[in-house]
C-alpha cells in the first residue's frame, strides 16, 4: 500500500499502439480520442486532490535511489479505476522509471508499480496544451476488475 498522498501508477499501451509504435492519438478500448499525454485517476483521488476532468497535472516518481523524475502538464482523466491507483501510457510514462526501478527477480523495469504524487500543474497551461483537443469517456463506462 503506498504511503498517504501517494498512488500506484501503472503503464499499458493504447489500443493504437503495438509495443512502442504508436499508429495513432486515439484509444478505443479506453474512449480516449486525440490524447496521450493523460493520466487516469480513480474520481475521489482527483477530488482529494482537487481536481477536475482534464486539468494540467505533475506526476513526480521517487527512484528506489531517491532521485525524482516529473512529468509536467499531463491530463487528469476520471476513470473507473481502483482507489490509491492510477495508470498511463507507455512510452509518454517510460521517463518516470528511474535506472535502479526493476524487479530483483526478473530483472525488469517496474513499469506497473511506480508510486508517484500527482498534484495541480504549477505550469500554465500555453497553446500547446492538449486541454482544447482532449475527449474521454464517463468514468462508469468500463468497470475495474
Amino acid at each position: 500500500i503506498p504511503a498517504p498522498g501517494t498512488l500506484l501508477l501503472g503503464t499499458m499501451r493504447s489500443h493504437d499502439q503495438w509495443n512502442t509504435t504508436i499508429y495513432s492519438d486515439d484509444d478505443r478500448y479506453r474512449g480516449i480520442k486525440n490524447l496521450r499525454t493523460l493520466v487516469f485517476m480513480n474520481q475521489k483521488d482527483m477530488r482529494e486532490r482537487g481536481l477536475a476532468q482534464f486539468d494540467p497535472v505533475d506526476i513526480t516518481a521517487t527512484s528506489k535511489d531517491g532521485s525524482q523524475r516529473t512529468l509536467n502538464r499531463f491530463l487528469a482523466v476520471q476513470y473507473d479505476i481502483p482507489r490509491g491507483c492510477a495508470a498511463g501510457y507507455m512510452p509518454e510514462m517510460n521517463v518516470l522509471v528511474g535506472i535502479k526501478d526493476f524487479s530483483a527477480q526478473s530483472d525488469q523495469p517496474l513499469m506497473k508499480n511506480l508510486k508517484v504524487t500527482i498534484e495541480r500543474s504549477r505550469q500554465e497551461a500555453g497553446p500547446e496544451s492538449n486541454v482544447v483537443t482532449a475527449q474521454a469517456p464517463e468514468a462508469t463506462t468500463v468497470a475495474a476488475q
